[in-house]
Protein backbone atom coordinates (compact mmCIF):
# COMPACT_ATOMS: atom_id res chain seq x y z
CA UNK A 1 0.00 0.00 0.00
CA UNK A 2 1.27 3.44 -0.90
CA UNK A 3 2.64 5.88 1.65
CA UNK A 4 2.72 3.15 4.31
CA UNK A 5 -0.92 3.69 5.25
CA UNK A 6 -3.26 1.08 6.66
CA UNK A 7 -6.66 1.33 5.01
CA UNK A 8 -9.68 0.46 7.09
CA UNK A 9 -12.46 -1.31 5.17
CA UNK A 10 -15.86 -1.47 6.80
CA UNK A 11 -18.93 -3.29 5.53
CA UNK A 12 -21.91 -1.98 7.45
CA UNK A 13 -24.49 -4.62 8.26
CA UNK A 14 -27.47 -2.48 9.26
CA UNK A 15 -30.07 -0.90 6.97
CA UNK A 16 -30.36 2.87 6.98
CA UNK A 17 -32.56 5.37 5.21
CA UNK A 18 -30.55 7.81 3.11
CA UNK A 19 -33.10 10.61 3.33
CA UNK A 20 -31.45 12.36 6.27
CA UNK A 21 -33.31 14.53 8.72
CA UNK A 22 -30.48 17.07 8.90
CA UNK A 23 -32.43 20.30 9.12
CA UNK A 24 -31.76 21.34 5.52
CA UNK A 25 -34.24 23.84 4.18
CA UNK A 26 -34.35 23.39 0.39
CA UNK A 27 -36.13 25.58 -2.12
CA UNK A 28 -38.77 23.87 -4.23
CA UNK A 29 -37.42 22.65 -7.53
CA UNK A 30 -38.72 24.59 -10.52
CA UNK A 31 -39.26 23.24 -14.03
CA UNK A 32 -35.82 24.43 -15.19
CA UNK A 33 -34.09 22.59 -12.36
CA UNK A 34 -35.89 19.26 -12.13
CA UNK A 35 -34.35 16.29 -13.87
CA UNK A 36 -36.11 14.97 -16.93
CA UNK A 37 -37.26 11.36 -16.83
CA UNK A 38 -34.51 9.12 -18.17
CA UNK A 39 -34.43 5.49 -19.20
CA UNK A 40 -32.38 3.10 -17.11
CA UNK A 41 -29.02 2.07 -18.51
CA UNK A 42 -28.50 -1.43 -19.97
CA UNK A 43 -28.11 -3.99 -17.20
CA UNK A 44 -30.43 -2.12 -14.83
CA UNK A 45 -33.96 -3.54 -14.53
CA UNK A 46 -36.69 -1.53 -16.22
CA UNK A 47 -38.93 0.59 -13.98
CA UNK A 48 -41.69 -1.54 -12.51
CA UNK A 49 -39.81 -4.84 -12.91
CA UNK A 50 -40.61 -7.59 -10.37
CA UNK A 51 -39.01 -7.18 -6.95
CA UNK A 52 -37.02 -10.38 -7.46
CA UNK A 53 -35.22 -8.85 -10.46
CA UNK A 54 -34.34 -5.74 -8.48
CA UNK A 55 -33.13 -7.76 -5.50
CA UNK A 56 -30.87 -9.89 -7.72
CA UNK A 57 -29.46 -6.77 -9.39
CA UNK A 58 -28.84 -5.02 -6.05
CA UNK A 59 -27.11 -8.12 -4.63
CA UNK A 60 -24.86 -8.32 -7.69
CA UNK A 61 -23.95 -4.63 -7.42
CA UNK A 62 -23.11 -4.96 -3.73
CA UNK A 63 -20.96 -8.04 -4.35
CA UNK A 64 -19.08 -6.13 -7.04
CA UNK A 65 -18.46 -3.25 -4.62
CA UNK A 66 -17.21 -5.58 -1.89
CA UNK A 67 -14.75 -7.20 -4.30
CA UNK A 68 -13.48 -3.89 -5.71
CA UNK A 69 -9.88 -2.87 -5.01
CA UNK A 70 -10.74 0.55 -3.62
CA UNK A 71 -7.09 1.51 -3.16
CA UNK A 72 -6.59 1.05 -6.90
CA UNK A 73 -9.87 2.88 -7.57
CA UNK A 74 -8.66 5.90 -5.58
CA UNK A 75 -5.24 5.78 -7.21
CA UNK A 76 -6.85 5.90 -10.66
CA UNK A 77 -8.44 9.21 -9.64
CA UNK A 78 -5.13 10.62 -8.34
CA UNK A 79 -5.86 9.94 -4.67
CA UNK A 80 -4.56 7.80 -1.82
CA UNK A 81 -7.21 5.86 0.09
CA UNK A 82 -7.34 6.18 3.88
CA UNK A 83 -10.69 4.55 4.66
CA UNK A 84 -13.60 2.87 2.85
CA UNK A 85 -17.05 1.96 4.17
CA UNK A 86 -19.64 -0.02 2.20
CA UNK A 87 -23.09 0.51 3.72
CA UNK A 88 -26.36 -1.29 3.02
CA UNK A 89 -29.23 1.18 2.94
CA UNK A 90 -32.83 1.66 1.87
CA UNK A 91 -32.61 4.89 -0.12
CA UNK A 92 -36.09 5.85 -1.30
CA UNK A 93 -34.82 8.75 -3.42
CA UNK A 94 -32.41 6.49 -5.30
CA UNK A 95 -35.04 3.78 -5.69
CA UNK A 96 -37.66 6.22 -6.96
CA UNK A 97 -35.27 7.66 -9.55
CA UNK A 98 -34.82 4.25 -11.21
CA UNK A 99 -38.35 2.91 -10.70
CA UNK A 100 -37.37 0.26 -8.14
CA UNK A 101 -39.46 -0.85 -5.14
CA UNK A 102 -39.31 1.80 -2.42
CA UNK A 103 -37.95 -0.69 0.13
CA UNK A 104 -35.16 -2.10 -2.06
CA UNK A 105 -31.89 -2.46 -0.11
CA UNK A 106 -28.89 -1.17 -2.09
CA UNK A 107 -25.36 -0.12 -1.13
CA UNK A 108 -23.38 3.13 -0.84
CA UNK A 109 -19.61 3.52 -0.73
CA UNK A 110 -17.98 6.24 1.41
CA UNK A 111 -14.29 7.04 0.99
CA UNK A 112 -11.82 9.15 2.94
CA UNK A 113 -8.99 10.10 0.60
CA UNK A 114 -5.89 12.23 0.25
CA UNK A 115 -6.13 13.71 -3.27
CA UNK A 116 -3.37 15.64 -5.00
CA UNK A 117 -3.96 18.98 -6.70
CA UNK A 118 -4.06 17.42 -10.17
CA UNK A 119 -6.94 15.16 -9.10
CA UNK A 120 -8.99 18.17 -7.98
CA UNK A 121 -7.93 20.64 -10.68
CA UNK A 122 -10.65 23.27 -11.03
CA UNK A 123 -12.45 23.45 -14.36
CA UNK A 124 -13.20 27.06 -15.33
CA UNK A 125 -16.43 26.14 -17.15
CA UNK A 126 -17.75 24.17 -14.19
CA UNK A 127 -16.79 26.91 -11.72
CA UNK A 128 -18.51 29.56 -13.82
CA UNK A 129 -21.64 27.43 -14.01
CA UNK A 130 -21.65 26.77 -10.26
CA UNK A 131 -21.56 30.49 -9.51
CA UNK A 132 -24.01 31.73 -12.14
CA UNK A 133 -27.09 31.27 -9.95
CA UNK A 134 -25.75 33.82 -7.48
CA UNK A 135 -23.82 36.11 -9.83
CA UNK A 136 -26.66 36.71 -12.27
CA UNK A 137 -24.81 35.12 -15.18
CA UNK A 138 -26.73 32.73 -17.40
CA UNK A 139 -25.35 29.33 -18.38
CA UNK A 140 -28.13 27.61 -20.32
CA UNK A 141 -26.65 24.11 -20.46
CA UNK A 142 -24.55 22.03 -18.13
CA UNK A 143 -21.00 20.99 -19.09
CA UNK A 144 -20.44 17.28 -19.61
CA UNK A 145 -17.90 14.78 -18.33
CA UNK A 146 -15.84 14.75 -15.13
CA UNK A 147 -15.79 18.22 -13.53
CA UNK A 148 -14.32 20.00 -10.51
CA UNK A 149 -15.30 23.48 -9.28
CA UNK A 150 -14.31 25.79 -6.46
CA UNK A 151 -17.01 26.16 -3.82
CA UNK A 152 -18.05 29.19 -1.80
CA UNK A 153 -16.71 27.39 1.25
CA UNK A 154 -12.92 26.85 1.06
CA UNK A 155 -12.81 23.70 -1.00
CA UNK A 156 -13.22 21.94 -4.32
CA UNK A 157 -16.16 19.79 -5.37
CA UNK A 158 -15.70 17.10 -8.04
CA UNK A 159 -18.31 15.02 -9.87
CA UNK A 160 -17.38 12.09 -12.08
CA UNK A 161 -18.36 8.69 -13.43
CA UNK A 162 -16.22 5.56 -13.71
CA UNK A 163 -16.72 1.79 -13.85
CA UNK A 164 -20.50 2.11 -13.76
CA UNK A 165 -20.54 4.40 -10.71
CA UNK A 166 -21.03 8.09 -9.95
CA UNK A 167 -18.62 9.79 -7.54
CA UNK A 168 -19.04 13.09 -5.71
CA UNK A 169 -16.13 14.36 -3.62
CA UNK A 170 -15.25 17.52 -1.74
CA UNK A 171 -11.72 18.51 -0.71
CA UNK A 172 -11.54 20.89 2.24
CA UNK A 173 -8.92 23.60 1.80
CA UNK A 174 -9.58 25.68 4.92
CA UNK A 175 -8.10 25.56 8.41
CA UNK A 176 -9.39 23.65 11.40
CA UNK A 177 -12.28 21.28 10.69
CA UNK A 178 -15.85 21.41 9.40
CA UNK A 179 -18.83 19.07 9.63
CA UNK A 180 -21.44 18.45 6.96
CA UNK A 181 -22.59 16.06 4.27
CA UNK A 182 -22.54 15.60 0.50
CA UNK A 183 -25.68 15.31 -1.59
CA UNK A 184 -26.12 14.43 -5.27
CA UNK A 185 -29.17 15.65 -7.18
CA UNK A 186 -30.69 14.88 -10.57
CA UNK A 187 -31.09 18.08 -12.62
CA UNK A 188 -32.01 18.97 -16.18
CA UNK A 189 -29.10 18.93 -18.61
CA UNK A 190 -30.33 22.34 -19.77
CA UNK A 191 -30.38 23.85 -16.26
CA UNK A 192 -29.06 27.36 -15.70
CA UNK A 193 -26.05 27.49 -13.38
CA UNK A 194 -25.59 24.63 -10.93
CA UNK A 195 -28.84 24.29 -8.98
CA UNK A 196 -30.02 21.68 -6.54
CA UNK A 197 -32.75 19.44 -7.89
CA UNK A 198 -34.33 16.09 -7.14
CA UNK A 199 -32.33 14.30 -4.45
CA UNK A 200 -30.54 11.22 -5.82
CA UNK A 201 -28.07 10.32 -3.07
CA UNK A 202 -27.23 11.68 0.39
CA UNK A 203 -23.95 10.90 2.14
CA UNK A 204 -23.42 10.53 5.88
CA UNK A 205 -22.73 13.41 8.25
CA UNK A 206 -18.92 13.64 8.39
CA UNK A 207 -16.03 15.76 9.61
CA UNK A 208 -13.36 17.16 7.33
CA UNK A 209 -9.93 18.16 8.63
CA UNK A 210 -7.83 20.50 6.51
CA UNK A 211 -6.75 18.70 3.32
CA UNK A 212 -9.27 15.83 3.63
CA UNK A 213 -11.27 14.64 0.65
CA UNK A 214 -14.47 12.72 1.33
CA UNK A 215 -16.20 10.90 -1.50
CA UNK A 216 -19.59 9.21 -1.86
CA UNK A 217 -20.33 6.75 -4.65
CA UNK A 218 -23.27 4.75 -5.93
CA UNK A 219 -24.14 2.72 -9.02
CA UNK A 220 -25.09 4.93 -11.98
CA UNK A 221 -28.48 3.82 -13.29
CA UNK A 222 -29.29 6.46 -15.92
CA UNK A 223 -27.54 9.13 -17.98
CA UNK A 224 -28.31 12.82 -17.61
CA UNK A 225 -27.64 15.91 -15.53
CA UNK A 226 -26.28 15.60 -12.00
CA UNK A 227 -25.44 18.15 -9.31
CA UNK A 228 -23.26 17.56 -6.22
CA UNK A 229 -23.30 20.00 -3.28
CA UNK A 230 -21.59 20.26 0.10
CA UNK A 231 -23.95 21.12 2.97
CA UNK A 232 -22.05 22.52 5.97
CA UNK A 233 -23.37 22.15 9.51
CA UNK A 234 -24.18 25.49 11.14
CA UNK A 235 -25.78 26.40 14.48
CA UNK A 236 -29.26 25.56 13.23
CA UNK A 237 -29.39 23.23 10.24
CA UNK A 238 -27.05 23.31 7.27
CA UNK A 239 -25.98 25.81 4.63
CA UNK A 240 -25.08 25.12 1.00
CA UNK A 241 -21.33 25.67 0.52
CA UNK A 242 -21.59 25.19 -3.23
CA UNK A 243 -21.22 22.42 -5.74
CA UNK A 244 -20.58 21.35 -9.30
CA UNK A 245 -22.85 20.11 -12.10
CA UNK A 246 -22.30 17.91 -15.13
CA UNK A 247 -24.02 15.67 -17.64
CA UNK A 248 -22.80 12.13 -16.89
Amino acid sequence: MSRGRTVRKTIAAGLGVAVLALGVSLTAVGPSQAATTAENLPGVPAPGSPASEWEAWAAQERAAAESTDWEADSAARGCTLDDVTISVEVDRDYNLAMGAPADLATHRVDLLEDCDDAATAVDDVATAASRSTTSGASTMALPSGDRCASTSGPGTMCLSKSSGRIYASWKYRGSGSVTGFLRIYRVSSGASGCPTGTTWLTGPSSRWDSGDTRTISKTRTSAGGYSAHMWKKVTIGHTDWGGVCSVL
